[in-house]
């Protein structure tokens, strides 16, 4: 069911928070410590970020396992906001690059990228899913992620900031206790998340956020978000509300 996470802030190599820090994204993906769901993540994984003085994101994605990848040549590229993800497939999708976060388009507030945490195409709440989206709406593969991020960037255009786009797709998938999912946004200069029964964490400290699924390394700045919040996140400053609903 995936790992994800993202990061705002002053200039940094890629590799570091994929690769190299003690419980960086590579580590999270073959040996979680929190994930609910399955025992790795060995689907293949990806990463968009920002360098310096960016418009676009770069991106890379592969269905090669994480921890057996040796093609990734950006890693000491350095970024000044980045989302990475290692992929767990969900049921009846397919195994192919474009299946994998991060999903990345234009929006009127800029480039964005995204990534989900779960299963929104559960019994529960496929339907109501899938019957939001515009009829017509181009997509490049079959997962509820890509799914998602369509209707997060309709919300947006439509005029709603992100952290309340996110929020309003939340609602849509209306998850209830059978089901788990995070949602993952990241702009130039902002994180928006969500926890619904996936761990994720948080921390804040030299003019950066980095929020993962499992928190990088032993540093106590690290605090662990509550289910059921909407995190919206800058270089300095970490918001955390309530989402509707409760899980339990």
């Amino acid at each position: 069911m995936c790992r994800h996470l993202a990061f705002v802030g002053p200039p940094r190599a890629v590799r570091d928070l994929v690769f190299d820090a003690p419980h960086a994204l590579v580590h999270q993906g073959r040996a979680p410590r929190e994930m609910v769901v399955a025992k790795d993540n060995p689907d293949g994984w990806g990463v968009a970020w920002w360098a310096p003085g960016a418009i676009e994101p770069r991106r890379y994605r592969t269905t090669t396992v994480m921890w057996e990848d040796t093609a990734f040549a950006d890693g000491d590229e350095k970024a000044v906001a980045l989302l990475a993800a290692v992929r767990k497939a969900s049921p009846n999708t397919t195994l192919r690059a474009e299946n994998n976060a991060p999903f990345i388009a234009p929006s009127r507030v800029g480039p964005l990228a995204f990534s989900l945490n779960g299963h929104a195409f559960h019994a529960s709440c496929e339907a109501r899913v899938r019957d939001a989206l515009t009829p017509g709406t181009p997509l490049d593969g079959d997962t509820d992620s890509e799914v998602l991020f369509a209707l997060v960037r309709e919300r947006i255009e439509a005029g709603h900031e992100p952290a309340d786009a996110v929020a309003a797709v939340h609602d849509v998938i209306a998850p209830g206790p059978e089901v788990h999912v995070n949602l993952l946004l990241v702009t130039p200069d902002q994180i928006v998340a969500t926890t619904w029964q996936h761990s994720l964490h948080a921390r804040t400290g030299g003019g950066a956020t980095i929020v993962a699924s499992e928190a990088l390394d032993a540093d106590p700045a690290w605090h662990r978000v509550p289910d059921a919040s909407l995190v919206v996140a800058d270089t300095d400053h970490v918001r955390i509300t309530p989402l509707g609903g409760n899980p339990s």
